[in-house]
């Protein structure tokens, strides 16, 4: 469903330089030009003294190193944003380059010895190194496809030769570099031998052979074509300078420096225009292109705002399937021309409609839910959205089309996630070619929001079941009594999308006449919180079985959460252990909310003996013992009920102690029942978060 305008972008900002030949004819007469005048002076007049050539070699070749970097620089760029090949090998051999330049700039001789003593040989093997580089690079970029993903060229692979390059060279010339030195300068002032000779002109032959290999029909943009043609010329005649020059303090030496300076810039200027200036004017013509795309479809302008500013929020409202989608399809009912929407999700193959919702007059007996199945089939193995503009000639719907009410042609698009098929939507009208392109992208945009949505309510929905299970295991009703005490609890989440929250209490017999007592807030919802919660309660379960106290038992399970449930998970739980015979209540708190001992009217909290589970802080755990005497009460509880909030204010633990006076006097099961009831009154008939208590009567 794409549409051109009919312009060919080679035709969009192309530049009209002068023509080619004649460029290169005119470089190479002034190279050739300058070059005559500088040998006269070597032969005619004196060389540059070593002191004042020192300097300026070093500042000639610190110069083409920055710019060797910037190719580098330049040609990764491109390959990181576009994945042009030519990119990284143009950018890898400038980056070797660049290197081996700086270690023949610090052995050059007279600079201070470098990996062995410094020697015009010595120096002119990185030097000669380097050029070759540049040759092969150069040229193999040339036979490189842009477009290739071959595993051979990647990065790594070249990065890792150009060590090794680096690193054996050096190796090399450091070893031997008295023979090497000997076999390209045979004393200290002469011309070089014809060995380098011969070398340089292995450099200008694959320099030659780059200014050949490069053109338009190897993939390579007219502009880039020329300014690197234009650099292998320079290239040439620098090669030429090396060869020419009677000692290497000498002006045409000099001028070779100058010519290989000049002729990466041109290189530069070359890979900028490849891998920056070009993508940039593809980004310009795709947004021109887009605009008229706008200006194409700017009929439909006016609802494609208004219903996708509205689709986001309106199908995160939901987390049922079913409503999902009947909001879809109520949303796709508002396109203009759309008389009947289909809204399909799919199995697992992708074939079969599990639900289906339909707005507008569909009639049944036109079968759209078939028609839709049937030409959704079609876009979900094209990928993209399919126009009918003519039902009629399909036989897909069942009318006789003498009437107005037909369904006469059709839109639809597959609801794609991850390449996989959730669903359909498909829009119906009375009349033929009733859809354009506009419609198509239109619909394509729902189908990819209303996909997201459809993936995240069936998601919810199997996490849910999953924590339902988990959190109904282990928060069944309890109703523990023994002779003395009597034991209740109370567990209520804020909604019922919310069923599974970190809240969770539990009780549970011991040896040696004790009762275990447990209640905590785990951080976070869902099935994490579910998994989490099961996690603590019954690791706590283990360790109170093997004898543990409840502030070893603290220390344990503070080390556990911090492990095994993340930097940001943390829980707050209180566990004492009651004995039955006694009345003795041993406990330890990690940061949970303060537990109420109510007796004769008077409310005592017990304060946290330690920080929350898992909160990072590194600290030992306390105990604390309370006799639990006839008649009085100890209510444990979460931050659902002490942060029950009515506009600014909260109930905290102030309100439960006054709440706790007038409910004290009832049965355990109805305090706990009383609070709860309170709280809610408190926050005006709703609690924002899950609560639970757990409270415990002293009988005798």
């Amino acid at each position: 469903m794409t549409k051109t305008n009919g312009r060919n972008p080679d035709e969009q900002g192309a530049r009209k330089p002068l023509p080619a030949d004649l460029r290169y004819v005119w470089i190479a007469l002034a190279c050739g030009a300058v070059m005559a005048g500088v040998l006269l002076s070597d032969l005619y007049g004196s060389a540059i003294s070593v002191a004042r050539f020192i300097p300026f070699h070093i500042m000639l070749e610190l110069s083409s190193i920055v710019v060797s970097l910037a190719v580098f620089a330049t040609g990764w760029y491109g390959y990181r944003q576009s994945g042009n090949l030519r990119d990284l090998v143009i950018g890898v051999t400038f980056l070797t380059t660049g290197i081996v330049d700086l270690i023949h700039t610090m052995t050059y001789k007279g600079m201070p010895d470098f990996l062995g003593i410094n020697t015009p040989g010595k120096a002119a093997a990185y030097w000669l190194l380097a050029r070759v580089v540049v040759g092969i690079g150069l040229l193999s970029a040339s036979f490189v496809n842009p477009q290739a993903r071959s595993k051979r060229m990647h990065a790594a692979i070249l990065f890792s030769a150009s060590i090794a390059l680096i690193g054996t060279a050096t190796a090399l010339f450091t070893i031997y570099g008295d023979a090497v030195g000997t076999a390209l300068y045979s004393r200290i002032g002469s011309p070089p031998t014809a060995l380098k000779s011969a070398i340089e002109l292995l450099a200008i032959a694959l320099y030659i052979g780059t200014f050949a290999a490069v053109s338009q029909r190897r993939g390579w943009e007219q502009s880039v074509v020329v300014d690197l043609r234009s650099a292998m010329v320079v290239a040439v005649f620098a090669e030429i300078a090396f060869t020419l020059y009677i000692t290497p303090f000498g002006w045409m030496n000099a001028l070779g420096h100058i010519y290989k300076t000049v002729a990466y810039y041109l290189i530069l200027s070359a890979l900028f225009a490849s891998a920056i200036r070009r993508p940039y004017e593809q980004l310009s013509q795709a947004r021109d292109e887009l605009q008229s795309l706008y200006e194409d479809a700017r009929a439909h302008r006016e609802e494609m705002e208004r219903s996708f500013a509205n689709i986001g929020s309106a199908l995160s409202s939901s987390l049922k399937p079913e409503e999902a989608l009947d909001l879809i399809a109520d949303l796709i009912a508002e396109m203009h021309h759309v008389d009947c929407s289909v809204v399909v999700s799919l199995d697992r193959t992708g074939t079969r409609a599990e639900i289906a919702a339909q707005r507008g007059s569909c009639h049944k007996e036109e079968q759209p839910l078939e028609a839709t199945l049937a030409v959704g089939k079609q876009a979900i193995e094209k990928g993209k959205s399919i126009i009918i503009y003519k039902l009629a000639d399909t036989g897909l719907v069942k009318c006789d089309f003498t009437t107005e009410t037909c369904l006469r042609s059709m839109a639809c698009a597959p609801m794609m996630l991850e390449g996989k098929p959730l669903g359909l939507v498909a829009v119906f009208s009375y009349k033929e070619s009733a859809f354009e392109e506009g419609d198509a992208k239109l619909l394509e945009g729902f189908a990819s929001h209303a996909a997201v949505a459809i993936s995240n309510a069936f998601s919810y929905v199997r996490e849910s079941r999953i924590a339902d299970v988990l959190q109904k295991s282990f928060l069944t009703s309890l109703s523990l009594e023994t002779e003395r005490f009597e034991i209740a609890q109370v567990y209520q989440p804020a909604s019922d999308e919310a069923l599974v929250g970190g809240d969770f209490y539990d009780v549970f017999e011991l040896t040696n006449n004790k009762i275990g007592l447990v209640i905590g807030d785990v951080s976070g919802k869902g099935l994490t919180a579910a998994v989490h919660t099961a996690m603590v309660r019954y690791t706590l379960r283990a360790y109170a079985e093997e004898g543990h106290s409840p502030k070893a038992i603290m220390q344990l399970l503070n080390r556990l959460v911090g492990k095994y449930m993340g930097g940001d998970a943390f829980v707050t739980m209180f566990f004492g252990l009651l004995d039955t015979e006694t009345g003795l209540l041993v406990y330890a708190s990690g940061g949970h909310e303060p537990p109420i001992y109510m007796c004769d009217s008077v409310g005592l909290t017990l304060p946290a003996t330690g920080p929350a589970l898992g909160a990072g802080i590194d600290l030992d755990y306390e105990e604390g013992t309370l006799k639990l005497e006839k008649g009085c009460t100890l209510l444990l509880y979460t931050d659902g009920i002490s942060e029950a909030r009515r506009g600014d204010e909260f109930l905290g633990v102030e309100g439960i102690v006054e709440r706790l006076l007038t409910c004290k006097e009832a049965a355990s099961g109805d305090v706990a029942r009383c609070i709860h009831n309170a709280a809610i009154d408190f926050a005006g008939g709703e609690l924002r978060d899950d609560a639970a208590i757990l409270s415990v009567r002293a009988l005798r």
